[in-house]
């Protein structure tokens, strides 16, 4: 909220001037709107300065404090702003560290204009990592914000108008800034060892652009106008690349088009590209493989697909699926090394076996491809197969109480029923639940009586499928990592390589949540484009920040710059004459400074100390 002046002239001429509190919201349609809360009335200019001293105290969380003079003192102290400084400097300080600013410069050396877009897409930036938010969000956090002595611009020329060009621009260069960006992490970091390639959704309240297609969201949201994101970063979780795709996909069709991108990079040649379970498929696997386009891989398959890839002996895998939940570690080891599989160098919930290169079991049904020669490993985790367990049981329980909801309701019907209904109900139910395969839907009929003639209705019996849930529980626990014969990694390098792939699943949660990246309410491309840019380049600030966190009890660079926040910097006016200070730092956020490498912008602001003596 926030109180706006509306000035008029009566008939005489004489002026006169309204207030109103005002609220900002976003219509239906997605666009920002402003509508009124109250009419105050006439106001004088003091009315309106008080108002909005108030409002900006609520938004800060701060009280409204009246500035009393002291008897026999003449000294008139005010406080004439209350900017945010040490946190958004900090982000600030880290994206300039990285480059960022010279990067964006050498995209556009030759522009005659007040404001420079590199400018513009460094505050942007700055305010996803502090205070993520809209458009209109960012012109009002500008409104408390040290600019003239952080970004060394008024924060009247970061107007809407400059920062829709900005974005357009940062559109626009996108593909020669991703080269760019890429190309100074390696200079910085060195040459990736490992590449992590994932992909993620956004989904639109309004707006959408030519890649939105509806269908169901990765958070759960059954029809929404959404698209996908691809992010490679390397094994620090540093994003090197990134790319919109359509709403409406299938994955294993984004491999092949990474691939020739890969091969551009002469410094990419000899890092391993880790990949989740839904990308790979037989063509890929042969792409990855070819001498002249394939290139080093390691992923995982889905648990049912492992009889594809590797022949693992039934039945040692029915003894270790028919242990108990509370299986005693020795029991564990014992049924796996049944399998073959060692338990892990001091850890005690990994079981093992490189198998080293392997060529797949020929294919049961002639139209099926077999699958090419790879290397392969198997693990075994206790705590993951613990966890499949209790689900699957949660699962079967959760078909049982729909069953009895409903064969509850059938008892009870009013009217005659339909099968067909009836059983796709009970079929749609278990294929959510995963369960639809282990299951056979029975329907036996029940006459109740009527006014004037019988209601025919149905009881639904589930038959459990005690085969079918054997096959489904056969490789509880288990995973099978697929990698290129060449790939010279040992079982537990693999394996903890694979693991780390939460890097870029931590770096998606962070661009979704922190940084706000959706819902998005962009309508054009390169409005959308520039949008996940933006939290892209705020991702990479976060994790240049979590680097130096090591030995920090700040968890994330968001607490930690939440923290930094606490410093602000203050202008007052004393007699009249203005100065300038910050607050006084807490112990602890002068060691987080330090930690950081942030001590000097501790005394960048000089901090003015007026005595009684000087008080005249």
């Amino acid at each position: 909220m926030f109180v706006r002046r509306i000035r008029q002239r009566r008939a005489s001429g004489e002026p006169r001037q309204y207030l109103q509190i005002v609220e900002s919201y976003r219509r239906e349609d997605g666009k920002p709107a402003h509508r009124v809360l109250a009419h105050l009335g006439a106001g004088d200019d003091l009315l309106f300065e008080n108002l909005k001293a108030a409002f900006r105290a609520a938004r800060r969380g701060q009280p409204v404090v009246e500035q009393v003079e002291a008897p026999g003192q003449a000294v008139t102290v005010a406080v004439t702003k209350d900017l945010d400084y040490l946190g958004v400097a900090a982000a600030v300080q880290f994206f300039r560290q990285a480059g960022l600013g010279e990067v964006l410069d050498g995209l556009w050396p030759a522009q005659q204009r007040d404001v420079a877009t590199a400018k513009v897409v460094e505050a942007l930036v700055a305010h996803r990592c502090v205070e993520a938010g809209s458009k209109l969000a960012f012109q009002r956090w500008l409104e408390h914000v040290a600019c003239e002595q952080i970004f060394e611009v008024a924060p009247g020329r970061l107007n809407n108008t400059r920062v829709h060009r900005c974005l357009d621009e940062l559109a626009a260069a996108d593909a020669e800034l991703q080269r760019r960006v890429a190309r100074r992490l390696v200079t910085r970091q060195g040459r990736p060892r490992v590449l992590y390639l994932d992909l993620t959704d956004t989904w639109f309240e309004a707006g959408g652009g030519s890649l939105a297609r509806r269908g169901e969201t990765k958070a759960g949201h059954r029809s929404k106008k959404k698209i996908n994101i691809a992010l490679m970063v390397d094994e620090g979780g540093l994003p090197l690349r990134w790319e919109l795709l359509p709403g409406a996909l299938s994955e294993t069709t984004v491999l092949p088009k990474w691939l020739p991108r890969l091969s551009e990079q002469p410094d990419y040649a000899q890092a391993v590209l880790v990949f989740d379970r839904g990308l790979p498929c037989i063509e890929n696997f042969l792409r990855l493989l070819d001498p002249e386009e394939g290139r080093l891989f390691l992923t995982s398959i889905k648990s049912d697909a492992i009889p594809t890839y590797l022949h693992l002996d039934e039945l040692a895998l029915d003894a270790l699926q028919a242990l108990g939940d509370e299986a005693t570690p020795a029991a564990l080891s014992q049924a796996c090394e049944a399998l073959g599989l060692a338990a892990r160098a001091g850890s005690r919930n990994t079981f093992r076996k490189d198998f080293g290169l392997v060529e797949p079991p020929k294919p049961n049904s002639r139209n099926k491809r077999r699958p090419p020669p790879m290397r392969m490993y198997v693990y075994f985790n206790p705590d993951i197969w613990r966890t499949k367990r209790q689900a699957r049981s949660e699962r079967l329980a959760s078909a049982r109480s729909f069953v009895d909801d409903l064969n509850g309701q059938l008892a009870a019907a009013k009217r005659s029923r339909q099968p067909g209904p009836i059983r796709s109900a009970v079929t749609e139910r278990l294929r959510k639940l995963k369960l639809l395969e282990c299951h056979e839907v029975e329907l036996e009929p029940l006459d109740l009586p009527g006014r004037t003639k019988a209601i025919r209705t149905y009881q639904v019996k589930l038959r459990l499928k005690e085969d079918a849930l054997r096959n489904m529980q056969r490789y509880d626990g288990l995973s099978l990592l697929l990698a290129h014969p060449e790939a010279a990694l040992t079982c537990d390098e693999a394996i903890s390589i694979y693991r780390q792939k939460n890097v870029v699943e931590a770096g998606f949660r962070t661009i979704k949540s922190v940084l706000d990246l959706r819902p998005t309410f962009h309508w054009t491309d390169h409005k959308i484009q520039a949008h996940v840019t933006l939290c892209v380049l705020a991702l990479l600030v976060d994790r240049l920040i979590e680097e130096r966190l090591a030995n920090s009890p700040h968890d994330s660079a968001a607490s930690a710059l939440a923290a930094l926040g606490a410093v602000h910097l203050h202008q007052l006016a004393i007699d009249g004459i203005q100065h300038s200070c910050l607050t006084t730092p807490s112990p602890d956020v002068r060691t987080l400074a330090a930690t950081l490498g942030l001590s000097d912008l501790l005394a960048t602001i000089p901090t003015k100390v007026i005595h009684r003596s000087e008080r005249a």
